[in-house]
This record gives C-alpha cells, sequence and structure tokens, in this order.
C-alpha cells in the first residue's frame, strides 16, 4: 500500500466520522469543533487548558477559542485555581450535564459502526499499529525539516 493512499483513507475515515457526529449532535446545540473538548472535561471535571492543549497535541489559543465558544453557549465554566491564578479549571454546566449522555451515545455508535466486524482481537491489534503510528510520526512533527531514514 502506499503511504499516499493510507494517508487518503485516514482522511476519509476521519471526515465520515466526523461528518456523521456533526450531523448528530447539531440538535444539541454543540458543534463537532468543541465536541472532544466538552468530552474531556466531562471525563476528567475540573482538567487546567494546560492538560486539554497537552492531550489534543493543540496550541493554548486553540484550547481557548473552542473553550470560549462553550463557555459561551453554557456548556462549561471556567474558574480560575485558588492555587494558581493563571491556571483556568474546566467544569460543565447543568445545561452541559443534560447533554452528556446523549453525546456519549452518539460518539459510542460511530464506533460500533466503525468496528463493525473487527473483534476484540483485531481492534487491539489496530490499536497497536496507531499507536506506533502515531509514536513514528512525532519524529516528524518534532523537526519537520529533516530527512528521516529517507535514502
Amino acid at each position: 500500500m502506499e503511504a499516499m493512499d493510507f494517508g487518503k483513507m485516514i482522511r476519509a475515515i476521519t471526515a465520515n466520522t466526523n461528518n456523521y457526529i456533526g450531523a448528530m449532535i447539531e440538535k444539541f446545540g454543540i458543534r463537532q469543533g468543541q465536541l472532544e473538548y466538552f468530552l474531556l472535561i466531562y471525563g476528567s471535571l475540573g482538567i487546567n487548558q494546560n492538560q486539554l492543549a497537552r492531550l489534543k497535541s493543540v496550541g493554548k489559543a486553540s484550547v481557548t477559542k473552542a473553550l470560549k465558544i462553550l463557555e459561551d453557549d453554557g456548556f462549561i465554566r471556567r474558574v480560575s485555581d485558588d492555587v494558581d491564578k493563571r491556571n483556568t479549571r474546566c467544569y460543565i454546566t447543568g445545561k452541559g450535564e443534560m447533554i452528556a449522555d446523549d453525546l456519549l451515545k452518539i460518539r459510542a455508535e460511530a464506533e460500533k459502526v466503525l468496528f463493525d466486524g473487527f473483534t476484540e482481537a483485531g481492534k487491539a491489534a489496530l490499536y497497536q499499529h496507531l499507536f506506533r503510528l502515531h509514536q513514528n510520526s512525532e519524529q516528524l512533527g518534532a523537526n519537520p525539516q529533516c530527512e528521516i531514514g529517507v535514502d
């Protein structure tokens, strides 16, 4: 398989999944770009913005923008840490709590469709391969100017 074919498949899987999830969550007033942040906050109440940036491998400005939208829409609230005022912690609001289970069900349904026909061993093997690809790709991200192992 050519590397470009592989990249094309990964992009298509991502696009198809995002289109499905985006259409399903639209009725809750939340957008695809904020969903992962919302679910990370829901799963780790009090998580701070720096932790979100690390988990998503994005810059602080991207996190701030997504959180502002979630906060303006009433799904989360941000609170300055009592010990370090520069540290902002994130919490789900009552409005967010009302939709969290539905959002988790939508994500679970998407995963069910994506993994249709996979055994548990097959899913585990795929995860191991994707994890290895992710680790390998970090070499590319760390030094984009360097030719790594190219003959």
